[in-house]
C-alpha cells in the first residue's frame, strides 16, 4: 500500500496531471469527496428513513395487538382469562338487569332478560290454556272459554259427567250426599297431569335461550375459536349440573303440588268458592223467571225445586266448584314456583350456566388447568417472539436515529 501511494504521488506530479487541483486527485482526496457526497445524500434521505423505521415499528405493534395479550406464562394466562371472564360476567349481569346496548337488534340473543320474560309468559299462557285435562264449566253448564285453547274437541267428555263417574266410583263409608276427600285429590291429580310435561318444555326453551346468549357473548368477547371452544366446554359442566338440578327441583315441585293433600291459605280460594256458589243459586233462580227489579208472582215450589238439587247433583257441583277454585290457586302457585325456583335460582343464579364462569371460578383453577384453557399455540407463540425481537431492533434503531445530530 505504501508503494502504491508513492506511485500515485509520482503519477500526479508528472505533466499533464500536475495541472489538476490537488484536492481532486488521489485516493485520500477521493475518500474525502465520496464521504461528503454520501453524507449529503444521507442528510437528504435521513428523515424519510426515520419515518420508515417508525412505520415498521407501528406495523409490528399492530401485529402484536392482533395476537392479544401475551399468554406464555402462568401469571399472564391467569390475568388474561380473569379479564375476559370479568367482562363476560358484566355482560351477563347487564343482560339480566335489562341494561342492553342500544346498538343491539330488537331480537338479539344478548337481550337475555327479554327472551326469558317472553318464555315465562308463553309458559303461563300454555299452562292456563292446556294444563288441564278437561275444561271447567261455567255455572250455567257451558264450557268456561278461559280453559280452552281453541274449538273443543269432538267427543270430549263433559267435566260434570266425569266428576259424577269418579264420585260414584269412590263412594264408600261416607254418608249419602257427602264427598269423600280422596275424590278431590284424585280428580286434581288427573286434572293437572300435563303440568310436568309443559314445565319440561319450558325448561328446554330456557336452556336454548341461555345457550344462544352464551354463544353470542363469548363470540363477541373471546377472539380465538379454540379459546372460545374451551370456555364453552368448561361451561358445559354448569349446563349439565343446572339441567339435573332443574329436573330434580321440578319433580319436587310437582310432588308438592300433586302428590300430597290439597291445601292453601290463599283467601282467593275461599272467596272464589263463595262467589261461585252464589252465582249458581242466582242462575237457578233466573231459570224459573226471577229477575232483579221485576214484579212477578212467586211460585215457592218452583223456587224450592230450583234452589235445591239432588244429593248427587249437589255433590257434583260442589266437587266441580272446589276443584276449579283450588286448581286456579294451585296453577298460579305452580307457575311461580317453576319460574322462581327453577329458572331464576338454578339457571340464572350465581351457580348457573349464565353467571358461574367468573373471576371467582378462575381463582379455583390450577396453573395446569389454566394453561389448558389459555396457553398460546406454538404458531402464535413463535409469531409473537419473532415480532417481539423485530420490534426491539426497530425501537433501538429509532431511538438511535432520533438522537443523531444529522
Amino acid at each position: 500500500m505504501e508503494q502504491r501511494h508513492i506511485n500515485e504521488k509520482k503519477f500526479f506530479e508528472a505533466a499533464p496531471f500536475n495541472q489538476l487541483a490537488k484536492d481532486r486527485v488521489g485516493i485520500s482526496s477521493l475518500k474525502i469527496f465520496l464521504g461528503k457526497l454520501l453524507y449529503n445524500h444521507i442528510r437528504r434521505e435521513f428523515p424519510g428513513l426515520v419515518q420508515e423505521i417508525r412505520k415498521l415499528a407501528h406495523t409490528c405493534r399492530d401485529k402484536l395487538d392482533s395476537l392479544g395479550p401475551s399468554r406464555q406464562t402462568f401469571t399472564e394466562q391467569r390475568q388474561f382469562v380473569t379479564r375476559l371472564v370479568a367482562t363476560y360476567q358484566r355482560t351477563a349481569i347487564d343482560s339480566l338487569s335489562r341494561h342492553y346496548n342500544s346498538t343491539l337488534e330488537p331480537e338479539h340473543h344478548l337481550k337475555l332478560r327479554m327472551h326469558i320474560r317472553k318464555a315465562n309468559e308463553t309458559f303461563g299462557r300454555w299452562m292456563e290454556k292446556c294444563g288441564h285435562t278437561r275444561p271447567f264449566n261455567m255455572v250455567d253448564g257451558t264450557v268456561d272459554k278461559s280453559f280452552t285453547s281453541g274449538p273443543l274437541q269432538k267427543g270430549l267428555n263433559n267435566i260434570d259427567d266425569w266428576i259424577l263417574d269418579q264420585y260414584r266410583q269412590s263412594r264408600g263409608a261416607e254418608l249419602p250426599g257427602t264427598v269423600n276427600p280422596a275424590v278431590l285429590e284424585s280428580l286434581f291429580r288427573q286434572q293437572s297431569a300435563r303440568w310436568g310435561l309443559l314445565a319440561k318444555r319450558h325448561i328446554v326453551e330456557v336452556e336454548e335461550i341461555i345457550r344462544n346468549f352464551n354463544q353470542s357473548a363469548l363470540q363477541s368477547l373471546f377472539p380465538e375459536d379454540a379459546l372460545r371452544a374451551k370456555i364453552e366446554a368448561r361451561n358445559l359442566i354448569f349446563y349439565n349440573a343446572a339441567h339435573d338440578a332443574a329436573i330434580t327441583q321440578l319433580s319436587q315441585i310437582i310432588v308438592d303440588e300433586r302428590g300430597g293433600i290439597l291445601q292453601t291459605i290463599n283467601h282467593y280460594f275461599a272467596d272464589t268458592l263463595v262467589k261461585t256458589r252464589e252465582e249458581r243459586v242466582l242462575n237457578r233462580l233466573k231459570g224459573v223467571g226471577l229477575e232483579d227489579g221485576e214484579y212477578q208472582t212467586i211460585d215457592l215450589a218452583a223456587i224450592t225445586r230450583a234452589a235445591h238439587l239432588s244429593n248427587e247433583g249437589q255433590a257434583v257441583n260442589d266437587i266441580h266448584d272446589i276443584l276449579k277454585a283450588y286448581y286456579k290457586v294451585a296453577l298460579k302457585r305452580y307457575m311461580d314456583n317453576v319460574v322462581l325456583q327453577v329458572v331464576e335460582r338454578i339457571y340464572l343464579g350465581s351457580n348457573g350456566p349464565v353467571r358461574a364462569i367468573g373471576p371467582e371460578y378462575v381463582g379455583t383453577l390450577s396453573d395446569t388447568e389454566l394453561a389448558d384453557i389459555a396457553a398460546e399455540s406454538y404458531t402464535t407463540s413463535s409469531t409473537r417472539t419473532e415480532i417481539g425481537y423485530k420490534l426491539q431492533r426497530l425501537d433501538k434503531a429509532l431511538n438511535l436515529a432520533e438522537t443523531l445530530a444529522i
